[in-house]
């Protein structure tokens, strides 16, 4: 009878355990979403603090680190950027986006080769990533691969017909190539798409490249 209380009693501790946990989980869940929230309205330091938040409750929360990650990299903390995507990456390696973002932090330092090999990554977990086959497609042409990077960019226009920036950088690699003809073919379709949008600056940006031509 007394071993059958004591497991009786394992049991409710277990239970009580589990939905400590689960309402721990759930905590560290709205912090996140507060997060997301604050860094949308541009407030990325209230935003870095809402994340915080959650992976004090919960030090697995991977997508919580890739958030608090683009919070500090919107702020220029670049380093203390990629210590967060490298964690969400330990913590779930399953997950493309830390890697794109890790990527876009690279190219910016310069580490062209370095940024490849995470879009690389980010591409082979989700193989319809417009944006990074579009990062990727940058990150080559900053090394004089146009061949390589109009590939990429054939990738994100296949994905996404209507994106405005792969058109004007596949456009750019092919003016690179003197493939003239076309690169002024991008560059008209990006500005149909500009117009469509009502970027009137972007359309302004696209008419004087394609006076060049004239």
């Amino acid at each position: 009878m007394k071993d059958k209380r004591l497991l009786t009693v394992l049991l409710v501790c277990l239970v009580c355990f589990g939905c400590g946990s689960e309402k721990t989980s759930e905590k560290a869940s709205d912090y996140n979403r507060r997060g997301l929230a604050k860094a949308k309205s541009g407030e990325y330091k209230e935003a870095i603090e809402m994340y915080s938040a959650a992976v004090l409750l919960d030090p697995d929360y991977a997508e919580a680190y890739n958030n608090r990650g683009v919070a500090k990299k919107r702020l220029g903390r670049f380093e203390a950027a990629i210590a967060d995507y490298d964690t969400a990456i330990r913590l779930d390696s399953s997950l493309g986006t830390p890697y794109n973002n890790r990527g876009i932090i690279r190219k910016k330092l310069g580490e062209y080769e370095a940024a490849i090999t995470d879009y690389d990554a980010a591409i082979r977990l989700r193989p319809d990533y417009v944006n990074a086959y579009y990062n990727r497609g940058i990150a080559k042409a900053e090394l004089d691969q146009y061949d390589a990077a109009i590939t990429d960019y054939d990738a994100a226009i296949q994905f996404n017909p209507e994106y405005t920036k792969a058109y004007l950088s596949r456009g750019s690699a092919k003016r690179a190539l003197n493939k003239t003809l076309e690169a002024k073919q991008d560059f008209q379709t990006a500005l149909e798409l500009a117009k469509q949008a009502g970027n009137v600056k972007l359309e302004g940006n696209i008419e004087n490249l394609l006076r060049q031509f004239k």
